[in-house]
């Protein structure tokens, strides 16, 4: 019966994972421009041609849905080269310290388990106070100054030493050091950023719940939001030295037979998904591995400073959450007060730019960028990984990169503001709205392989798209179809930067109809396709461009009724767009006539089947007019 049970909560837990994820949405279904958004992928791409970094992760989520997502180059360089993926996992590195023991430590004070006002001593009891030189003056340290980085603990401790003295891994080394080393500053007076103080919060996080960090954001945080590929990974040395997991991650698929004789590999725990970080003196690379020494050495890869291990749509559905007052999609991680008091600056503090968890306005913000609201919160992680939350624009921003692969020693400061500033600046508060379908597609075509420039692009509306492959209609390599069903001149307008930047050798054109259902004039009609030619020409030089003739119609079917009595409309468009193509100097394809009824501007009948759409006799048509463009 128990194991049944357990079978049970973990198919429920698989359930509750897979309901999580954020809805994908196109930026501008949330009011963002995805054109301005390609200025995000064009400074990741620079970084990663200058090799500051290896690849890239970037997640953008706006109003509680994922409204970028995007991999880019590589997520391994060194032994060998494997390519990104928005799947792929990160060592969030300090990133845990918010994404983790801060909440943590706040869930346990909602529950009263603990004040945020304690003294750290009435659970670490030999925990020291800060006493002046003179010893006449002395000043507990509190939960919350450990928080705020107020505490003045110092920012980090001799890792080689402790491990000489204590062993590896010894979290009661690392607290014994932690409680009685130096106090650099009397508490709230100053800011200093530590590893230390979030290293004591784990500990009386473990003492107040009885469970490892691990345990407890687990079942707390990472198990109620769905975030089915976040988890610490603990690490030990094997007898060469070499580092390794000492215990399964909980996503990795083991078979039940093996998993005794499992080494606990970075093969055999199956976490060909994570991504790795620094090369070791032996030539290894730690994967799976925390990268910080601290976390590593003392902790074992649990440790209250670093040691998470995420991936963007996890991290998505945390900021949403966030957002949404500490609840998503029906589960609660935090109260409504208890998340704006985690992302506001305590009083006592002020001047010093820390929240209770998180970074608003100190040095180490400048990933906030210059454009977010001041309210702006976030945090960053030594290995490259990024955060930020503006609670006033209800947009996130994760920027994922394993900055220290192969090797340590590039800067990721300057490209997290480049992308915050991008994201920032991409938000429109009157964006064109479109089909929900238009979105579905150009959501695929954002998660398909990229235009080139050996590429044939077929861009239109439900005619094109109904072609559907047009690489066996016309016995043809690299022909894509981006046609949208109900796209109009604009929509086409709007989303040829996911087209123009790959140069294709050819672009077909064919759009217009369902802008004379819009009411249009046909002055109107043919000034917006001057305006999406012009902008092939001048964004894509090289791209041979076909303007290709609206089709007739046949109103007597009755279907669409937004074209009644504008079938004639159609060949006085026809006429401008051969002026416009012969201005342009491009090549225009008169499909016109090769549909008509005899002595009429309609479309012959045996050639559709609701007086608009072709069927296969329709198509054999237009395919032995585009032959012999091919």
């Amino acid at each position: 019966m128990k194991l049944l049970s357990s079978f049970f909560f973990i198919v429920l837990l698989a359930l509750q994972a897979n309901a999580q994820s954020l809805q994908r949405v196109a930026p501008e279904q949330v009011g963002m421009d995805s054109r301005h958004l390609l200025y995000a992928d064009e400074a990741i791409e620079t970084a990663i041609a200058n090799k500051d970094i290896p690849g890239a992760v970037l997640a953008v989520v706006r109003n509680g849905k994922m409204a970028y997502l995007k991999a880019y180059g590589n997520k391994r360089v060194y032994p060998n080269t494997e390519p990104m993926t928005v799947n792929t996992i990160f060592d969030m590195a300090s990133c845990s310290k918010s994404m983790s023991t801060a909440i943590c430590t706040h869930i346990l004070a909602e529950r009263g388990k603990l004040r945020l006002l304690d003294p750290v001593s009435l659970y670490i009891p030999e925990f020291k106070s800060w006493v002046s030189e003179d010893g006449k003056d002395k000043k507990i340290i509190r939960i919350a100054d450990l928080l705020t980085h107020t505490s003045g603990l110092p920012p980090y401790a001799p890792t080689s030493e402790l491990e000489k003295q204590y062993g590896s891994p010894s979290p009661d080394g690392m607290i014994e050091y932690i409680a009685n080393c130096r106090r650099d500053f009397k508490p709230q007076t100053d800011f200093q950023y530590s590893c230390l103080n979030y290293i004591t919060l784990q500990r009386i996080i473990e003492t107040v719940s009885g469970q490892s960090l691990r345990d407890f954001a687990r079942e707390n945080l990472f198990d109620v939001l769905g975030m089915a590929h976040t988890d610490y990974l603990p690490c030990k040395r094997d007898k060469d030295g070499k580092w390794i997991n000492s215990a399964l991650p909980h996503w990795a698929k083991t078979d039940l037979h093996s998993t005794a004789n499992c080494q606990l590999s970075t093969v055999n725990c199956q976490l060909k998904n994570v991504a790795p970080t620094e090369k070791q003196p032996d030539g290894s690379v730690l994967c799976g591995q925390v990268h910080d020494p601290l976390a590593r050495v003392m902790n074992g890869g649990i440790s209250g400073n670093a040691g998470v291990f995420s991936c963007a749509e996890d991290i998505a559905v945390l900021c949403a959450a966030l957002q949404n007052g500490g609840e998503w999609n029906g589960h609660r991680i935090l109260s409504p007060l208890g998340v704006k008091a985690m992302r506001t600056v305590p009083r006592a503090t002020a001047t010093l730019g820390r929240t209770l968890g998180w970074d608003n306005f100190t040095a180490y913000a400048s990933n906030n960028g210059d454009y977010f609201s001041p309210n702006t919160y976030g945090h960053t992680g030594y290995t490259g990984t990024s955060i930020i939350i503006d609670p006033d624009n209800d947009t996130s921003v994760i920027l994922l990169v394993n900055a220290v692969h192969p090797e340590d020693g590039h800067s990721m400061v300057r490209l997290r503001s480049l992308i915050a500033n991008v994201v920032a600046a991409s938000i429109y508060p009157t964006p064109r709205i479109y089909t929900d379908h238009y979105y579905k597609r150009f959501l695929q075509f954002m998660d398909e392989p990229a235009i080139t420039s050996k590429d044939i692009v077929m861009v239109g509306n439900s005619l094109t798209e109904g072609g559907g492959d047009w690489n066996a209609r016309l016995n043809k390599k690299n022909i894509r179809n981006r046609g949208i069903i109900g796209d109009e001149v604009m929509g086409i307008y709007d989303r040829l930067h996911q087209v123009l930047p790959g140069h294709p050798k050819k672009l077909f054109l064919l759009a217009g109809v369902n802008d004379i259902s819009h009411d249009l004039t046909v002055d109107s009609i043919v000034s917006m396709i001057r305006m999406t030619v012009e902008r092939i020409q001048r964004e894509s030089p090289d791209t041979r461009l076909y303007l290709q003739s609206l089709l007739p119609f046949d109103e007597s079917f009755g279907r669409y009724k937004k074209l009644t009595g504008k079938t004639d409309m159609v060949p006085e468009i026809n006429a401008q767009l051969e002026i416009l193509a012969k201005d342009r100097k491009i090549t225009f394809i008169n499909l016109f006539p090769l549909f008509t009824a005899k002595g009429t501007n309609v479309l012959r009948k045996e050639l559709t089947s609701d007086g608009l759409h072709l069927n296969e006799e329709g198509y054999k048509i237009w395919v032995k007019a585009l032959k012999k463009r091919m």
